[in-house]
């Protein structure tokens, strides 16, 4: 009988485009298994659809965290009767929930006190920051499964009800997808990470008087606001804000089709990279050898030289002239200069 596995995916954007090399290579690692994604409700269209997936469930946003989540996992994936579950997020929950649904085979990394949840608990590596979470996700697997395999970075797989998608809402917006683009993501959750809207104005203003690109801003609902902002403060009107008005497939469907994608390490810059876009990536409080997106072609301009460079603390600690200091130490003209060079490499 064929092996039922089931993958509890990450809950971040980000985290779940860096477990695609691992959860699209599960069936290589287990022939003939039927495999099922748990993962939370509103990420769940990224592996939907997937040819290396049969199945997706959906957790409710408000059963993620805590001890009605374990319940609820629990209740999700009790009736499947699952042989084997790689649980991807290091919490003690997620390892509980599998535990209580009677997950008869479970596989995860040594962390929050799960241990004795666990009927394969493996050490993580030492030291931890030096090892990029794809290939950590990645290495889950391998070691799991104790099969060898071969690394490959991050790939989402579109088809063509997707690029349509994305094209008809550029045409909504009054864009021509055969025109040249690119996409801004200005936004981060983690205010540590915003470089400013200020500065994305100057950088816009900039890019349209060298290249005359048209430009699209990304981000969620809560990012609207900012994102008007900057349309308005650019004063140009090759400026469109989608903020809030895609999914996360047609937003895919928008990368894959632009010149190139310019912002922080957030998840839209790793969905960009999972669709082949080139990068220009602005990293500061995030760790760059843990995190940032794997691409192809990547800029990464990053402040190395400050003491407090790769904090990843959510909010800056410092005060004074240092506070920031990974973001406000990178100027437009730093960022200007990465862009023509990988305009150079991508004409």
């Amino acid at each position: 009988m064929s092996p039922k596995l089931l993958i509890r995916a990450p809950n971040h954007l980000g985290d779940c485009v860096m477990a695609l090399p691992m959860i699209n290579e599960a069936r290589e690692a287990y022939p003939g298994a039927h495999i099922t994604v748990l993962v939370p409700q509103n990420l769940a269209e990224l592996f939907n659809p997937n040819p290396a997936i049969d199945n997706v469930i959906g957790l409710p946003k408000e059963h993620v965290h805590g001890l009605i989540g374990v319940m609820k996992i629990k209740d999700l994936i009790a009736p499947y009767h699952f042989d084997i579950g790689y649980i991807l997020p290091p919490s003690f929950g997620s390892a509980a929930g599998f535990k209580l649904a009677g997950v008869k085979k479970r596989i995860g990394y040594i962390s929050d006190g799960r241990r004795l949840l666990l009927t394969k608990p493996l050490a993580l590596p030492s030291p931890l920051n030096e090892t990029h979470r794809s290939k950590l996700y990645f290495d889950l697997l391998r070691r799991g499964a104790n099969v060898e395999l071969e690394f490959v970075r991050p790939k989402l797989f579109l088809n063509d009800d997707d690029i349509e998608k994305g094209n008809r809402l550029l045409d909504d917006f009054g864009l021509n997808p055969t025109e040249e683009y690119i996409v801004i993501a200005f936004q981060a959750v983690a205010e540590s990470r915003r470089w400013g809207i200020s500065n994305y104005i100057n950088l816009i203003k900039h890019i349209i008087a060298d290249y005359g690109f048209k430009i699209i801003l990304s981000g969620t609902e809560e990012d609207k606001n900012a994102g008007d902002e900057i349309s308005e403060g650019t004063g140009a009107k090759q400026i469109r804000n989608l903020a809030g008005k895609t999914s996360i497939r047609e937003l895919a469907a928008v990368l894959s089709q632009a010149k190139f994608f310019v912002g922080n390490d957030s998840g839209a810059a790793h969905l960009a990279a999972a669709v082949g876009t080139p990068l220009v990536v602005l990293s500061g409080a995030d760790n760059p050898q843990s995190t940032s997106p794997i691409a192809a072609q990547k800029k990464l301009i990053y402040l190395q030289n400050l003491d407090c460079i790769s904090c990843v603390k959510n909010k800056c600690p410092l005060k004074g002239q240092k506070y920031m200091q990974c973001m406000t130490g990178i100027s437009v003209d730093m960022v200007m200069a990465e862009i023509d060079t990988l305009i150079k490499t991508i004409n």
